[in-house]
């Protein structure tokens, strides 16, 4: 992992905890089960659009107002700026709950994207303009993230993905480069020589 000059961050369940219920997101909404809530939100008819946003931006800034670094999160994060390792954050979240959980925690990444200024996850947009923006080519960028939708973009982008926080395996785990249960370990695969 020696060649990886920037890294690219989820923020929610990745840099710090996320108490967002989707289940009660998309109940509210009318979104079905195993659909994407974002994508629901962009096929309703323009008016119920408002309504379904306000309900996810509701649930978005309770969420924020408890969030706490996930472990060993903050130490990596400290390391990588020592390191001069360019960081950034790309998150499906809005920009008002996603600044609120940054200045929370004090969090120290400036370039941060939220759905508001780029496609959501899995798209590659949001990646391909950090990678221009640090002027690094994709392959010395490394996604990490929770989720699928982190993992598909960081392919989808051309980048090693890294999945991370997790108790088990997920399905999607095949989409990760990398797998970490928790920051500490992939501190030691990072720096530890």
């Amino acid at each position: 992992m020696k060649h990886i000059k920037g890294i690219i961050f989820d923020l929610d369940g990745t840099l710090v905890t996320s108490s967002l219920n989707f289940a009660a997101i998309r109940d509210e909404i009318g979104c079905p089960e195993h659909e994407d809530v974002l994508a629901f939100l962009r096929s309703l008819p323009e008016e119920q659009q408002q309504e379904a946003m306000d309900v996810i931006h509701r649930h978005e800034l309770l969420d924020a107002h408890t969030s706490d670094w996930m472990p060993s999160a903050r130490a990596f994060i400290e390391r990588c700026a020592a390191e001069k390792i360019a960081m950034a954050i790309v998150t499906r979240n809005s920009l008002f709950p996603t600044r609120i959980k940054v200045e929370r925690n004090a969090i120290p990444i400036q370039h941060i994207v939220t759905r508001e200024t780029s496609r959501p996850k899995p798209d590659p947009a949001a990646l391909l303009n950090i990678a221009d923006h640090f002027n690094l080519p994709t392959d010395a960028m490394l996604m990490v993230g929770d989720y699928k939708y982190d993992l598909q973009a960081g392919r989808n982008a051309g980048m090693p993905t890294c999945l991370i926080n997790f108790a088990r395996l997920p399905d999607y785990a095949h989409l990760a480069d990398y797998a970490f249960e928790h920051f500490g370990l992939l501190h030691q695969a990072m720096f530890q020589h």
